[in-house]
Formats: structure tokens, C-alpha cells, sequence
């Protein structure tokens, strides 16, 4: 009868148990304490009328004995391990990385999804560079001169709609203003007179006759078509173009005067112009 009243005593008193005191050591992992199930450390100090489990007993027994397969009053069960990370690919709804799959964000993957250039704003392509003008500087009224420029595609990485994604840009044409109020829309950015095979003066398809004297200002854009994907997947085109326009170059215009003689200055120092 004693032992069954000293049992019950043990069971009864055992939520009394209070924790160590501030800043002592514990064993209980922080993953346990988290769970609010630790085992009961013997050496542990107790609540007011708790009872001291590490004092021997008489033939009631000790924390921990049993008889005939009754459970003692030892320590608690640890609950279950805390389960495996998450493999790269299941999804963590606490994870607040952005996602890069279609399964982390269906709605960036819908295909009735419709971007448009204000959606991509961010991503900024490069101005296309003005890189040859023939003459360098100058130009001869009248007379053609030749002007070339580069612009290339260019993918550019960033976010988009909150998600990490691409944008492409493929030049398409290129505008010209010569800054005396004539314009020009070229398919390609041109080529110098060398590379074309034509002498100079000629005229090109990225050329212009400048019609008086003077200093202009020659700038050079281009059309831009773009693209976008999100983590690496298809391309998807916005609709329409923009234009992209660069630095503008000096230019000034001379005039030149033609004159017939019978041979070169060198030939003859003493003709005309010589």
C-alpha cells in the first residue's frame, strides 16, 4: 500500500516541476525546449512540495523503477526528431527567398500572362555608340558624308514582378538626326567607305548631304524589340519597340570650291590654288 501511495504521490507532483534557475546550464536541446517537452533532470531543483527523485527510497523505489511492467516516475520521453530540411526541389511556405520555378510562382508562368515596356523599366539597355564618321569631324557641302554606329543584343538579369528574371534587347533599326532638321531610319548601322569598296564621297545607306555651311549636332538611336523569361525558361516577346538614343557628335560643314588645272601643285607650283 505504501508503494502504490508513493507512486501516485510521484505521478501526481511531477507537472510541479520547475525548470533551472535563470542562466544555468541545461541539457535539453533548444529544438526540445522549443517543443516545451524536456527530460526531467534529477539533479534539478524543485518546486515547493515537489519530491526529490535522486534520494533514495525505501521499498516504494526510486524514480525510474518499475513492477511487474508498471511504468516508474522517471524521465519524460523526448518527442520526435525535428524532420529533414527540405530538399531543393520542395517548397518552404515560412522561406521567404524569392522563388526561381514555375511551381514556386504560377502566376509569373501563366501564358495569358501580358507584360508591357512600363513592366520592364528597370531594365536599361545601353545607347548605341556613334563609332565612325567620314571625314572624322567634318563634312563638304554638297557632298556626301558617312556615318556608322553599333548597338548589339544584350540580356540583362534582374527582378520582374518581384520574381528574378532576364530581359533581351535586339536592335532592329536605326534613327538618325543630323541636326539640320533632317531625319533618316536605317535597317543596320552601316559600314565604312573602306569596307563598302566605294571611294570617298560616296553615298551609303547611312550616309547625308549636308545642303549649307555650319556646325550640326548628329545623334544616332536605336529600335529596340524586347524579350523576357523568368529562371532560365522560354523567351516571351513584349509587344512593340522603343528607341534608344546616344551621345551627340559635332559636325561641322565646310564648303569647297572645284577648280580645273593642268596638273597637281607639285607639277606645277605656280597654277591656280597652288
Amino acid at each position: 500500500m505504501f508503494w502504490l501511495t508513493s507512486t501516485l504521490t510521484v505521478a501526481f507532483l511531477l507537472p510541479l516541476f520547475v525548470a533551472t534557475e535563470p542562466g544555468a546550464e541545461s541539457a535539453c536541446p533548444e529544438w526540445a525546449a522549443v517543443a516545451g517537452v524536456c527530460p526531467i533532470d534529477v539533479g534539478a531543483e524543485l518546486s515547493p512540495g515537489g519530491v526529490d527523485l535522486s534520494a533514495g527510497g525505501s521499498s516504494g523505489g526510486g524514480a525510474g523503477e518499475s513492477d511487474g511492467g508498471s511504468e516508474g516516475g522517471g524521465a519524460l520521453p523526448l518527442p520526435p526528431a525535428p524532420p529533414a530540411p527540405l530538399s531543393p526541389e520542395e517548397t518552404d511556405p515560412n522561406d521567404n527567398r524569392p522563388p526561381t520555378r514555375c511551381t514556386d510562382a504560377p502566376d509569373v508562368c501563366d501564358p495569358q500572362l501580358v507584360l508591357t515596356w512600363s513592366d520592364i523599366a528597370s531594365f536599361r539597355a545601353t545607347p548605341p555608340v556613334l563609332t565612325l564618321m567620314e571625314p572624322e569631324g567634318w563634312a563638304v557641302k554638297g557632298l556626301p558624308m558617312n556615318l556608322v554606329a553599333a548597338a548589339s543584343v544584350e540580356e540583362i538579369a534582374g527582378s520582374l514582378l518581384g520574381f528574378p528574371a532576364e530581359v533581351r534587347f535586339t536592335p532592329t533599326a536605326f534613327a538618325w538626326d543630323y541636326g539640320d532638321s533632317q531625319t533618316g531610319r536605317t535597317a543596320t548601322g552601316g559600314a565604312s567607305w573602306a569596307e563598302l569598296g566605294l571611294p570617298d564621297f560616296s553615298a551609303t545607306s547611312t550616309s547625308h548631304v549636308y545642303g549649307a555651311r555650319g556646325e550640326y549636332s548628329v545623334t544616332v538611336g536605336v529600335e529596340l524589340t524586347a524579350e523576357y523569361r523568368f529562371a532560365g525558361g522560354a523567351w516571351r516577346p513584349i509587344a512593340g519597340s522603343v528607341g534608344v538614343a546616344g551621345s551627340a557628335a559635332p559636325v561641322v560643314v565646310k564648303s569647297a570650291t572645284t577648280v580645273l588645272v593642268s596638273g597637281s601643285c607639285v607639277e606645277n607650283p605656280r597654277g591656280p590654288g597652288c
